[in-house]
């Protein structure tokens, strides 16, 4: 950012750029100054004189040209009085070095040198006008995606809410003496995902922890519930976005719940910088009591998209049976 910021401002950037071009032709220029009989008689310090004295006006020109000639005409569109202004403006400009450089004692200045510094400068600063733009526009992306991410977190935060509210309001009425313990199970989940949705990325460890301690709470709630649990792999210090796999979590234990006989597969196996998790649970075909609001998988979806994360998001459903896969793969690390 700091770089950004010192070739955004006008002057360092042309101050430096001005050095750049000086320092590269004194280079290339010394580099066979010896060979010349007037070398015998000149030093180094002579030659970078020469040049700077050369230089510096021809650099000038180019920032007026740019300046004050290609933005305000070019860029607006106001064709014809660019072209007239751009060819009496340089065709004054070489009157003006051919004098220059016989005063200076720096010999004639051709046309076709004239010609080079125009061409030069002028896609030069085409160059920068496009750098701009894209740095311009990949800032405007940036923004955006933190706001939509955001906002996308901050929708998990009511909707977590709104799931443990209708389970307490259920347990309260089916098992009211376990209510308090309940509520402080739900209050360290909830704690977790808070403190994680303020992060834009945590360990894997700390999110499959999360996601166990949350079937264990549901398992305990309902006897019935059949769970399979399988982790494999080495999570290493891999990172996703928070609560990543909650929705998923959420959506099959709501609806497994509803049928005779509840069952939740879930498996998660890491391999290298990426892992698989496959979730198969239950669902009911048709009269359904509960009505969700599809929150959990858009949001899924689209956060998937905003991260840009390489992935493979695949869900479907057949006779009683709703199956999820999710791989991702080239997931970042933490330096611990």
């Amino acid at each position: 950012m700091r770089i950004l910021a010192v070739y955004q401002n006008f002057y360092t950037r042309n101050i430096l750029l001005l050095l750049f071009f000086i320092g590269v032709i004194f280079s290339a220029a010394y580099n066979g100054f010896n060979d010349y009989p007037e070398a015998q008689n000149h030093d180094a310090l002579w030659l970078l004189t020469k040049i700077v004295t050369a230089i510096v006006p021809i650099f000038l020109l180019m920032i007026i040209s740019n300046t004050f000639i290609v933005k305000p005409l070019f860029l607006n569109r106001r064709y014809k009085l660019f072209v007239f202004s751009f060819l009496v403006y340089w065709l004054c400009a070489h009157y003006f070095l051919s004098w220059y450089f016989v005063a200076a004692d720096l010999g004639k200045h051709k046309i076709l040198a004239t010609l080079s510094t125009l061409s030069n400068g002028t896609g030069f600063y085409f160059l920068h006008l496009w750098i701009l733009r894209n740095v311009e526009q990949g800032r405007k992306e940036i923004i955006h995606a933190e706001a939509e991410l955001s906002f996308l977190k901050q929708q998990l935060n009511p909707h977590f809410l709104l799931n443990a509210m209708n389970n307490l309001y259920g347990e309260s009425l089916s098992e009211p003496d376990m209510l308090p313990e309940r509520i402080l199970n739900l209050c360290g989940m909830l704690r977790y995902q808070i403190e994680a949705s303020k992060k834009d990325f945590v360990l894997l460890e700390e999110e499959i922890g999360f996601v166990k301690q949350y079937v264990d709470y549901f398992r305990f709630r309902n006897e019935r519930l059949e769970v399979i649990e399988r982790f494999d792999g080495e999570y290493g210090n891999i990172q996703v976005p928070p609560l990543l796999l909650l929705p998923l979590v959420e959506n099959a234990i709501k609806f497994s719940g509803e049928t005779e006989r509840p069952f939740i597969r879930l498996q998660l196996s890491v391999k290298g910088k990426g892992f698989t998790f496959s979730l198969e649970n239950t669902y009911p075909e048709s009269g359904s009591r509960q009505q969700g609001t599809g929150i959990g998988i858009v949001n899924l979806e689209r956060r998937l998209e905003v991260y840009g994360l390489k992935h493979e998001f695949i869900y479907s459903s057949r006779k009683g049976l709703y199956c999820v896969n999710l791989k991702l793969w080239n997931l970042s690390t933490a330096v611990l």
